[in-house]
This record gives C-alpha cells, sequence and structure tokens, in this order.
C-alpha cells in the first residue's frame, strides 16, 4: 500500500477483519450473533496481529533471524491463537476436556494451516522478485481449498448426523 498511512500489520489486520466479517454472517436466512462475530474478528486480530509482529519485527532476533523459521513461527503463531480460544469456548459452553476438544480442531485444520503458511512462503518470496501482482494468481487455488474444505465437512456433518439419528432411533 504505498503511500497509505497503514502499517503492515494494521493492514494486515484489516483485511483478515473484513474476511472475518463477511465469513461471520448467517447464512439461509439466520440470525446475526454479535457476540459470535465480536468473539471471531477479536480472536483473529490477535491471531493476525501477532503472526505479523513475528513476521515484520522477529528479523531481529539472532535465532529467528531465516525468512522460513519465522514464517514456520507466524504460522505456528496463527494456528495456536485460533484454534485454542475457540476450543476454550466449546470446552466451557458444552464440556469436555479443553485438550482434548483442541486436539480434534488441530488435527482437522493443521493440514490447511500447513498448506497455507507453505504457499505464503512461496508467494511472499515470489512476491520479492516479480512484485505482487503475480502473487495475486494463488487466490483461485487458495478458494478452491477453502471450498474443498468446505464441501468436505459438509459431507462429513451430514454423515455425522446420519449416523447419530439412526444410533439413537436404535436405542431403546
Amino acid at each position: 500500500m504505498p503511500g497509505h498511512p497503514l502499517t503492515a500489520s494494521a493492514a494486515h489486520l484489516y483485511s483478515a477483519a473484513e474476511s472475518i466479517a463477511s465469513q461471520s454472517l448467517p447464512r439461509d436466512g439466520g440470525k446475526i450473533k454479535p457476540i459470535q462475530i465480536i468473539f471471531n474478528l477479536s480472536t483473529m486480530a490477535i491471531a493476525v496481529g501477532l503472526a505479523s509482529e513475528i513476521l515484520h519485527r522477529g528479523a531481529h532476533l539472532s535465532l529467528w533471524a531465516s525468512a522460513s523459521k519465522l514464517m514456520v513461527l507466524a504460522g505456528t503463531s496463527l494456528l495456536l491463537a485460533q484454534t485454542v480460544p475457540v476450543a476454550t469456548i466449546i470446552s466451557l459452553t458444552e464440556g469436555g476436556s479443553l485438550s482434548r476438544i483442541w486436539f480434534n480442531i488441530f488435527q482437522l485444520s493443521f493440514p490447511y494451516y500447513v498448506l497455507s503458511t507453505g504457499i505464503t512462503s512461496i508467494m511472499t518470496t515470489i512476491s520479492r522478485h516479480v512484485g505482487w501482482q503475480i502473487p495475486l494468481l494463488t487466490l483461485p487455488v487458495m478458494y478452491a481449498i477453502y471450498h474443498s474444505y468446505r464441501l468436505y465437512f459438509g459431507v462429513a456433518g451430514a454423515q455425522a448426523s446420519t449416523f447419530l439419528r439412526a444410533r439413537a432411533a436404535a436405542t431403546p
């Protein structure tokens, strides 16, 4: 953003906030849940802010000076900062072991975070050499991956629901 007064971290937060706000809107005529939107925005702001700070300020730390190590650390912080609060809320509202709930969320989302971190690393490297326009070509790929996840979990959720209904009907 040449000439724009936003810092890199603020620009990342703004972009993430737009994305989360649009994803938090109800589908199929459902009601808007302000507390859920606030939670999602807050969690994303903390996660993106932390990851952005690691990437932009971490180069000053001698231990994590390489760009690839910083990217892995930023991706890890993003994963933890987004999954731990969600697992905590689920644990508090539905009961259950926080560590077990978090591990289940982790197993489902880890491949997506690894893939996203890898693509981000590749595109960051490319953009340093050819400009920012070429990495925009990855947006359709990332959308396809996101859409694939939604389809998979939609089918998996429907199958689990069918299984639970059948099991409840069979139980006297």
